[in-house]
């Protein structure tokens, strides 16, 4: 029964517009409802692409930095690891932190500048066996994939990356912003096409509508003009 009313209320409220109306309602919701479904498609598909894109980032980075830094692990070069981590930093815009532990788990280097939060460390573990161990982490900033490199199996220490997925909310920003823009271009197209649309289709109508008042008003003298050689030609004719 609720069913019945809301579908009577529903064809009641459209029944009491102009068919110039209809056709304008009809037009902008079916553009508004395409341009919402396609930015919510755009905009997840982007994210996961763009994730996955960042976790391997994260892998690759790591493993570099592990590697690379065996040696000035080995020689107490501290100063090279320093330079290790901003040069790492440097040819990837998306780190947001690198540093580097002992065996014992104490930090030897790291680009943090206000100093290291000790948090951090516990965030993601990685046994000395593993290849590997990537984590997400929510930050202030927001979400870090941070990765944990053993270096030489965890007996000399771990390399830590963590890259920020500022990037994937930028780009997926500016791809909504897009969009938007196109959902509004293309409605305005939508509309303009409806009145000219709704104007051929309505003027036969209306002139029809005028002829009858008059008729039914017992004036038969009106005459409607064939507008177009089509359905409405053929009822104005008649």
């Amino acid at each position: 029964m609720n069913m019945q009313r809301l579908s009577q209320r529903i064809w009641d409220i459209a029944g009491g517009v102009s068919i110039r109306t209809k056709i304008l309602g009809i037009v902008l919701g079916f553009i508004i409802l395409l341009g919402f479904g396609v930015t919510i498609q755009a905009r997840y598909a982007l994210t996961a692409t763009m994730n996955a894109q960042l976790e391997e980032q994260s892998g690759s980075a790591a493993r570099d930095l592990a590697a690379r830094s065996t040696d000035p692990i080995l020689l107490n070069d501290l100063l090279g690891l320093h330079d290790l981590l901003k040069e790492t930093t440097a040819n990837n815009p998306n780190i947001r932190y690198a540093f580097i532990v002992d065996n014992r788990g104490q930090i030897i280097a790291h680009t943090f500048e206000g100093g290291f939060p000790l948090d951090l460390l516990a965030s993601n573990l990685a046994n000395r066996h593993d290849h590997h161990h990537t984590a997400l982490i929510q930050t202030d900033e927001g979400l870090v994939w941070d990765t944990a490199v053993p270096i030489l199996d965890g007996k000399v220490g771990t390399a830590r990356i963590g890259l920020s997925d500022a990037s994937v909310r930028k780009a997926v920003s500016t791809l909504t912003v897009q969009l938007v823009l196109t959902i509004v271009l293309v409605s305005i197209t939508g509309v303009l096409v409806a009145v000219f649309l709704t104007w051929v289709l309505t003027r036969p109508i209306i002139s029809l509508a005028h002829a009858t008042q008059a008729v039914a008003k017992g004036n038969f003298s009106p005459r409607v003009p064939r507008w177009a050689n089509d359905e409405s030609g053929d009822l104005a004719e008649a």
